[in-house]
Formats: C-alpha cells, sequence, structure tokens
C-alpha cells in the first residue's frame, strides 16, 4: 500500500504511533500515565483502536483520495460521497485525538506538572461517544483478559 499523501494526512491516520516531542508516542506516554491512572487509560485505548480499526477499513480510499479529503478535513467543503464524509468524520476524531496526545506527551516529558488526566478522561468520553454516532464498532471484550491466556485446563491423567 502507498504512503499516504500529504505528509499532514499521513500523520494524522498515525496519531497513537508517531513520534513526537522527545520522539514520544501518544502509546508511549500512555504507557506511563497507566502508571498512574490505568482505567483511565484503558478507558481511552478502547476508542483509539477502534478509530485506529475504521481507518485501516478505509486505507484504499485514504490513499487514492488523500489530497481530496484532506481539502475538506482542512479547508471545508462538501466530500464527494457518503464513505468521503464518514473518512472525514473519522479524521475530525482524529484531531481530538492528535490534539491530546501533544498534552500527554508534554506531560510524559516532564512529569512536574499536573497529570492531564480530566483531558484525557473527556476527550475519551467525546470520541468514543462520536464513534458510537458514526456507528463504529465497540471492541469485542470477550475471551480471556489482555495479556492473559484465561485459566489453564488440568489435563487428564488417563490421556
Amino acid at each position: 500500500m502507498p504512503e499516504l499523501q500529504p505528509a499532514g494526512l499521513a500523520a494524522l491516520v498515525d496519531h497513537a504511533e508517531r513520534p513526537r516531542a522527545g520522539d514520544w508516542s501518544l502509546r508511549a506516554a500512555l504507557v506511563r500515565l497507566a502508571q498512574f491512572e490505568p482505567g483511565l487509560v484503558r478507558d481511552l485505548m478502547e476508542p483509539i483502536r477502534r478509530l485506529d480499526h475504521a481507518l485501516h477499513t478505509h486505507r484504499a480510499r485514504l490513499a487514492g483520495d488523500g489530497p481530496a479529503l484532506w481539502a475538506v478535513l482542512t479547508e471545508g467543503g462538501d466530500p464527494a460521497d457518503e464513505e468521503a464524509e464518514r473518512i472525514v468524520a473519522l479524521l475530525h476524531v482524529a484531531l481530538d485525538l492528535d490534539a491530546l496526545a501533544d498534552l500527554v506527551v508534554a506531560w510524559a516529558q516532564d512529569r512536574t506538572g499536573p497529570m492531564p488526566t480530566d483531558a484525557v478522561a473527556r476527550t475519551a468520553a467525546e470520541v468514543s461517544r462520536r464513534l458510537d454516532d458514526l456507528g463504529v464498532e465497540r471492541e469485542d471484550r470477550g475471551g480471556p483478559p489482555p495479556g492473559g491466556r484465561g485459566p489453564r485446563r488440568r489435563r487428564s491423567s488417563s490421556g
């Protein structure tokens, strides 16, 4: 798959992984925040993963029509069709996460100031609600807990 163009679009789609100040990504900064606020970080990671999945399903369109989609996002105007409208709405959600990322990364680099807990909680709730409004599926939380394999089954000795 070709790299997304323009560069601003590629950076926005990569909002959680791209290096920021001090080479910190949003995900790396959230690992640091999770040391103190694991539930809050979990609440934010869920919509981040939902958005990443939703954008991935439109990757071909983002690659093919990136400049036009970026123009609608940054300059306004009408999207070409329903899919473009949905992609632009998803990119607006990414913009909010991108702005939060800069705040969380700044805190992760210099933890002398207050933790950005209020901003993280507010953004997590807002982007989750907007993804719900867009019909982006929630994660299936069935199965074993993250990082675990669930309870071990004992093998019968009569095997």
